[in-house]
């Protein structure tokens, strides 16, 4: 039975809970504007769910591990930002620096799976 590549699994369970911290912080503002950016980043940030979820099974690429180092990092860094959320650039350039990583390890991960 193949099994769940380790790497794309952490960035998947990574980008889940970066979604569950959108989503509570969506719930918990009252200005109608910084809902809407939340909002946005909320479908950035699941679009990116779905991708993983298809790599799921790529096998092991060693590639991908100082990507995912660098993800888990910048996730603790957006976990801050998300905290301080009426700071709406800072938030806004956590989020893009964050899926901007996220991104390589995907791009990465589709190449990778395309040569296979």
């Amino acid at each position: 039975m193949p099994t769940q590549n380790p790497d794309i699994l952490a960035v998947y369970n990574s980008l889940c809970a970066q979604q569950d911290a959108l989503s509570l912080a969506v719930q918990q503002t009252t200005d109608p504007k910084l809902a809407a950016v939340i909002s946005t980043e909320i479908q950035e940030v699941a679009h990116r769910i779905i991708l993983t979820q298809n790599l799921l099974f790529l096998a092991d690429a060693p590639k991908l591990s100082p990507l995912v180092k660098n993800i888990g990092a910048a996730s603790q860094q957006l976990t801050t930002a998300i905290s301080q959320i009426q700071q709406v650039t800072q938030f806004l350039n956590g989020v893009s620096s964050y899926l901007s990583l996220v991104d390589q390890a995907i791009d990465l991960a589709k190449t990778l799976a395309a040569a296979a």
